[in-house]
């Protein structure tokens, strides 16, 4: 499966037509569902339906006939919008959300709904009243999450792009450990009405996919205001070049050695790229995540509280929303204050840099057996959740593998609208380097 772009531009050169680039995602669907468990729902013949419309007519938008995923989150008109999570399986969407809207104005064919950690509120993707979905380059490990399906959909080369949405890592981490690239957004830079959200004052919406320039082409397409959503902002995107990029060395040395040794060598081909990549100390990661979990779960709490007495919910979610219910509003207000700090920080930092280079995940996917659900969001989004906290755009992208063969990912961090400015430097790194285009063989 070649990136989202190339797909497009052979649709529009008229090399391969949508029927069969459809034809393709869903036999690999077909193939794979049973090995990796990415896919929730399938639309194969309203997805077949389009692509035969769509043959031999003018094209509809820059991913005209080019098939897509999406999250089990987002809002797909005629599929339910589970979460993932057996009590939402009757709710069934009437209309899209804007992000999918959007993705379909621009000729984008949706074939399914991918798998996700329940509710949005972990990083394994093994919480999932559908079954946990599997990492691609190795069965018995962890996609990461709650994104897990996106990222194993793209890394399987089942789509070029699957959509997720990332609350303290959730597209990220799936990036990094899949060996995909994702986007981060500006918070409320894209609308997530129509989407269920886990912490909505924290929460994104983005793109996993090939490469950086998918990502940077979908955030044009499905960015923008929405006057309907509380959460929507609006800013200059700023230029999308890049001279200074700050290494945060404390970040780096709280990583795994393989995964430090590739951002440094990352940092290396950087260089070489004609960037100037200096090192520096930035606020101690771990200052928000304790302090910011009674923020995410007073809101996850909240969003959810038609369901604090479903027994359909599982037990690990029902305890998480416990523990929301049960904060105070000076808990809260602390959560509030530490983002807030967090993003001063940063700020900081990019009165010398244009962005800043520090690890993704801290370690490679670890084993499905080896992971308890409940404490490896806390362990695997040291370097993800400040992003979160301060409202920050960043890219994740593949840098290497360990020894065992699985990915290795970094991300670069930017200020407010710097999306497609942080696409330009990892698009840069990629023209260096085929980390990004080296797929896993599936097989049972």
């Amino acid at each position: 499966m070649t990136s989202l772009t190339e797909q497009a531009a052979a649709v529009a050169a008229g090399k391969i037509s949508p029927v069969e680039l459809v034809e393709q995602s869903l036999r690999e669907i077909e193939r794979t569902q049973p090995i990796l468990n990415a896919f929730t729902f399938v639309r194969d013949a309203e997805a077949m339906a389009e692509a035969k419309e769509m043959d031999g007519a003018p094209p509809s938008g820059p991913l005209h006939g080019v098939p897509i995923a999406v999250k089990d989150l987002y809002d797909v008109a005629g599929l339910p919008t589970t979460g993932c999570c057996a009590a939402y399986l009757d709710r069934m969407a009437s209309s899209d959300s804007p992000v999918v809207a959007k993705l379909r104005n621009a000729g984008a064919i949706v074939v399914g709904k991918t798998n996700m950690h329940e509710l949005a509120f972990g990083a394994t993707t093994q919480i999932s009243c559908f079954g946990g979905a599997r990492n691609p380059w190795d069965t018995t490990r962890i996609p990461a999450g709650s994104s897990g399906g996106s990222g194993v959909a793209v890394a399987a080369g089942i789509v070029g792009m699957a959509m997720g949405s990332d609350t303290g890592g959730s597209i990220r981490l799936p990036s990094a450990m899949c060996g995909v690239t994702g986007l981060k957004p500006t918070h409320g830079s894209v609308s997530l009405r129509g989407a269920l959200p886990m912490t909505a004052s924290y929460d994104t919406g983005g793109p996993l996919a090939v490469s950086a320039d998918d990502c940077a082409l979908v955030h044009q397409i499905i960015a923008g205001f929405d006057s309907q959503y509380v959460y929507s902002t609006s800013g200059q995107q700023l230029p999308a070049t890049a001279e200074r990029i700050l290494l945060l060395r404390n970040w780096v040395d709280g990583a795994s050695p393989d995964v430090a040794a590739s951002v440094g060598e990352a940092a290396s081909v950087l260089r070489r790229a004609g960037f100037t990549v200096d090192e520096a100390t930035g606020p101690n990661p771990l200052n928000t995540r304790d302090i910011v979990a009674a923020l995410l779960t007073g809101e996850f709490a909240h969003h959810f509280r038609d369901l604090w007495e479903d027994q359909r919910v599982s037990e690990p979610i029902r305890m998480l929303m416990n523990v929301g219910r049960q904060l105070t509003a000076p808990e809260y207000a602390a959560g509030r204050e530490a983002s807030l700090r967090m993003r001063l920080d940063l700020l900081a930092l990019f009165e010398h840099a244009d962005a800043l280079l520090v690890p993704g995940a801290p370690y490679a996917a670890p084993r499905i057996d080896e992971v308890d659900n409940l404490t490896e969001s806390a362990r695997s989004t040291v370097f993800t959740l400040p992003v979160n906290a301060a409202g920050f755009p960043a890219v994740a992208f593949p840098i290497g593998f360990s020894e065992e063969g699985l990915p290795l990912g970094a991300q670069l961090i930017g200020p407010p609208w710097s999306e497609l400015r942080l696409c330009f430097v990892a698009s840069s790194y990629q023209r260096e380097t085929d980390w990004h285009m080296r797929r896993p063989t599936v097989a049972p």
